[in-house]
């Protein structure tokens, strides 16, 4: 997909289209973060033939589609302009910054609390703020009035995960995610999503991974990369008496596959946490029982888990999903293979439920995205216990 370029006028300037400046700007008019978020994909997916678009009829076309969705009430917060007078400047550590309702919205969401009550709660704050009178405030004071609000009419569960969120992002530990899962169960879906919202620009895919390294090395080094980890058992040797790893061939192929592939993926995770750079991995060869993370584990916070697909019709229709949404995914080869998949899978859950490993299975995005936010959000509480007080450090 080509980039698109707004053009504002009158200098000419030329800014890349934008979907995370979009969604920050419709959350700030009013809408929940999950709305935003689903009309600026279809803004740019409307977009992806332009190579520039004038500013005002970016705008325009946003507000149409704004009116269309929500009525011509949300289309007038989106459009109306906010006095200069009302903007409120948090002073940080590493900088100084307006307030944005759809950043602290954004933010309480990360936290795995609910769109609706993010986005009132970020509104509500803004209230307290322009009571005040003042036009600066500094960020402690911010966390303070966020944690009240949160205790006051949210929860106190609420309330002590956003500071442990801020605790945790003070620190500047690495957030290390590592999403597993056998093919077809949404995970470079969710990883996008994980990106998107708690920003994190590393997201890496074992597919690609293995395209990469399948590259450097001879098919005789490494037999099993030209296939995919379901139908790897076709790289293999023929196999001697007795010296199968287990009774499935599929498996056997799929671990040899692993086992080249493991020295890049502790490469990638071990670089990652020595630059103190977030990272998300996604693939099916994510198998946390067979990766030593030791280190990792030191010196970052690491939260792995599987997605699921329970039932072997729904994984049939997802397959055909992607088969005509992108044919060069080769969903019908995978179709054909459906229940070497099923096969597969029941075997990395097996050993995800043995060690441990959280396992989703929502049957939406939302609801998986919720659980993956709750789930990431106990294990920072964990790490990082909310203080006594929410003016403390630490």
């Amino acid at each position: 997909m080509a980039k698109t370029f707004v053009i504002n006028q009158p200098d000419g300037d030329r800014t890349p289209f934008l979907r995370g400046i979009l969604v920050q700007s419709l959350v700030n008019s009013g809408l929940t973060f999950d709305d935003a978020y689903e009309l600026a994909q279809e803004m740019r997916h409307e977009l992806r033939d332009l190579m520039e678009i004038p500013a005002r009829e970016l705008k325009s076309r946003v507000a149409a589609l704004l009116e269309q969705r929500f009525g011509p009430k949300q289309r007038l917060g989106y459009e109306a302009k906010p006095p200069a007078d009302t903007e409120i400047t948090i002073h940080t550590e590493e900088r100084d910054q307006p307030f944005s309702v759809g950043m602290l919205a954004h933010s309480l969401e990360a936290c795995a609390i609910h769109p609706a009550t993010a986005l009132d709660g970020a509104r509500k704050v803004l209230e307290v703020l322009r009571g005040t009178g003042h036009r600066e405030i500094d960020h402690k004071t911010l966390r303070h009035i966020t944690y009240e609000y949160l205790r006051d009419h949210c929860s106190a569960r609420a309330a002590k995960r956003y500071l442990s969120w801020r605790a945790f992002e003070r620190s500047a530990t690495p957030l290390i995610l590592l999403i597993g899962g056998a093919t077809g169960t949404g995970k470079s879906t969710v990883a996008s999503e994980l990106g998107f919202r708690l920003n994190i620009a590393r997201v890496q895919s074992t597919d690609m991974m293995r395209e990469i390294i399948r590259a450097y090395l001879t098919p005789q080094a490494a037999p099993t990369l030209g296939y995919s980890s379901f139908d790897a058992w076709r790289g293999l040797p023929a196999p001697v008496a007795g010296s199968a790893a287990s009774d499935d061939p599929v498996v056997d192929g799929f671990l040899s596959q692993f086992a080249t592939m493991k020295p890049a993926l502790q490469a990638t995770i071990g670089r990652a946490v020595e630059e103190q750079q977030d990272l998300i991995v996604e693939g099916v060869h994510i198998l946390p029982t067979r990766l030593d993370l030791e280190q990792a584990n030191n010196n970052a916070l690491v939260v792995a888990f599987k997605l699921a697909t329970l039932q072997i019709a729904t994984l049939s229709a997802q397959l055909r999903r992607r088969s005509r949404e992108n044919p060069l995914r080769a969903g019908s080869r995978h179709l054909q293979h459906v229940d070497d998949i099923w096969n597969l899978q029941a075997y990395l859950l097996d050993e995800a439920d043995t060690a441990g490993v959280p396992i989703i299975s929502s049957p939406s995005i939302e609801d998986t995205m919720r659980e993956v936010l709750d789930l990431i959000s106990d294990r920072i509480s964990r790490r990082f216990p909310a203080a006594t007080h929410p003016m403390e450090p630490g």
